[in-house]
């Protein structure tokens, strides 16, 4: 398990995220368009409306651009981008430039720009790479360590801009005038009026109007608790300059005033002004004042509206610093505490609040996702506590974790996590296998689907991790987490977006993935879930479960990698029928 990172921003942090991409991706390939590559993968891993990362952000995006480099295959860009991106030095630029690093693969060249660039040891980079799914990363890093560190590598930032089309990307590309250097322009979720647009000065003077305010206990006679009935919060609602300012700016970012706006909250947290506003199906969020680069700024961003949920409503995140965030809770919630992942049980601690505001948490600091909070709202539903946990976005997702059999199926729903025996211990090695999906995550649910004694000795945890998105669209991920003697690790086994897999609408899933034990030696392991009739993998890996017997194991050679032959896995469940099968 990687040790949390230190939470630092490099002086040119997109520079330094696009020369990891591309030194990566040429790893792979060696072909024109790696530059414009690097580039695209690098703002499609950007923070939604950012052009760098916060400081607590950057471990989180570096890992992603990471992951997306080392597999190429599972990442695309959205859209087209409008402009053609190519070295200076004319085309082919690219490979001369990195020309140094040849004789070492990707993996290897993504170790050499940790270590050289990000300035991570040895260490940390093994635990970077091996958090993303690179085998033996000890050995590659290793590999690395050979290559002399002077070598020259390229400004990726300083590159020839031509034009290619209509320009219709969320995040494209822009070209600064003077040296040609490249930066990323965040762009809204609607393209710009280019026919002149309304000033943020006419705006203010004639803002759109505000809805009416919600009164304080409007809750407590409210059918629905989502975000109509959360009253004003915070010091400055009276403020009508700051709202009306906060107003103009959304405004003029979206080239409309929003409907008919309602003010969340609004006041100065950690000496910054914040006003949150709501406009269903939108949440704008403005900030004035640092924003972690040492400048003051104002900022406006855009978000989709929190789906309530029956007993487990989010937190809404206010504003971020170096110490940690603060959230905005329900008002009906009245009871908080927070716990850190990737400790040995969950050690809550009560949370201050005021006026629905929390104290600074530490966010991010394992495996780049946590705190985990733990919410209660006695007056409403069953008033049990529930837990949530941030993974990034403007709201908290509710987290859950549902036990492998023999324990019957919870016909409510999964458990919430508070404490080891549901699922707490297990999230936190879950953390660090694979990244968050970019979009918004309102459920994050770990379903342990089968538990398996791994050979030589230790337990492997089949764990499928579902991630249910705002618009009612998912991703589940099969996860591997083995426990030996010589420690603890995870194994991203494959995941599939949509549907309804690891949910209970489809618990009916199996997995399997190549697994070397603690004597070097390669078995190709495979669970399916409880209803599982029938269990055979073919290919590079021959064997088969029968019986209603859940896993199996197929020993394979000790190698330095995988064997590289495609399995086949088939499941099929009491009805004959094939169950479905998370494949990478």
């Amino acid at each position: 398990m990687p040790a949390p990172l230190e939470q630092r921003l490099p002086p040119n942090p997109y520079r330094n995220l696009v020369l990891l991409a591309l030194t990566t991706l040429s790893g792979h390939r060696d072909s024109p368009g790696l530059l414009e590559d690097a580039h695209r993968l690098v703002t499609g891993a950007l923070p939604r409306g950012r052009r760098h990362p916060r400081p607590h952000e950057y471990a989180r995006t570096r890992r992603r651009v990471l992951r997306r480099a080392l597999h190429p295959r599972s990442w695309h860009p959205r859209g087209q981008a409008g402009l053609r991106v190519s070295p200076v030095d004319g085309i082919g630029g690219e490979a001369r430039a990195l020309e140094a690093l040849d004789g070492l693969d990707a993996p290897a060249r993504a170790a050499y720009t940790l270590m050289r660039l990000e300035s991570l040891d040895a260490r940390a980079t093994a635990a970077l790479l091996g958090s993303v799914g690179v085998r033996d990363a000890a050995a590659v890093v290793e590999r690395a360590r050979e290559v002399a560190t002077d070598l020259p590598l390229p400004d990726p930032t300083v590159v020839r801009v031509s034009g290619r089309g209509s320009w219709v990307h969320r995040r494209g590309l822009v070209a600064a005038t003077g040296a040609l250097v490249l930066v990323v322009a965040a762009v809204g979720m609607t393209t710009a009026d280019t026919g002149g647009g309304t000033s943020t000065a006419m705006l203010a003077s004639s803002p759109p109007r505000l809805a009416g305010a919600t009164a304080p206990e409007a809750w407590r006679e409210s059918f629905r608790l989502d975000l109509t009935a959360w009253h004003p919060r915070g010091d400055a609602v009276d403020d009508d300059a700051l709202t009306r300012r906060a107003l103009a700016a959304w405004s003029e970012q979206e080239g409309q005033p929003p409907g008919a706006p309602r003010v969340l909250f609004a006041g100065t947290v950690a000496e910054r002004e914040v006003v949150l506003l709501h406009d269903g199906p939108r949440v704008a969020r403005y900030t004035r004042g640092d924003d972690g680069t040492g400048s003051g700024t104002e900022l406006v961003e855009v978000f989709a509206e929190p789906v309530n949920g029956v007993a487990n409503w989010p937190a809404l995140r206010l504003t971020d610093t170096d110490e940690g965030t603060h959230y905005l809770l329900p008002p009906w919630v009245t009871e908080a505490a927070t716990a850190p992942l990737g400790q040995p049980d969950a050690d809550w601690s009560e949370v201050g609040v005021r006026d629905g505001v929390t104290e600074h948490l530490p966010t991010g600091r394992h495996c780049d996702v946590g705190p985990v909070l733990r919410l209660r709202a006695p007056e409403v539903a069953h008033g049990e506590p529930y837990s949530a946990i941030d993974l990034g976005g403007l709201d908290t997702a509710h987290l859950g974790y549902m036990p492998p059999p023999p324990s019957e199926i919870r016909r409510l729903g999964p458990h919430e996590v508070l404490d080891s025996e549901r699922g707490f211990d297990l999230w936190g090695d879950l953390a660090c296998a694979g990244d968050t999906p970019e979009e918004p995550v309102r459920t994050v649910t770990a379903w342990e689907f089968a538990v398996q004694e791994l050979p030589g000795g230790g337990e492997g945890r089949w764990t499928c991790v579902r991630f249910g998105g705002h618009d009612g669209g998912g991703l589940a991920r099969a996860v591997l987490v083995t426990r030996t003697e010589a420690g603890t690790g995870t194994v991203l086994a494959g995941e599939r977006e949509g549907g309804w897999d690891c949910s209970n609408l489809n618990r009916q899933v199996a997995a399997g993935t190549w697994w070397r034990d603690d004597d070097s030696r390669w078995h190709y392991l495979a669970a399916a879930s409880r209803e599982v009739t029938s269990l055979t993998v073919a290919g590079g890996a021959e064997g088969s479960a029968e019986g209603g017997e859940s896993a199996l194991a197929v020993t394979g050679p000790r190698s330095e990698m995988p064997p590289a032959t495609e399995v086949d896995l088939t499941a099929l469940d009491a009805e004959g029928e094939p169950m479905t099968v998370l494949s990478p």
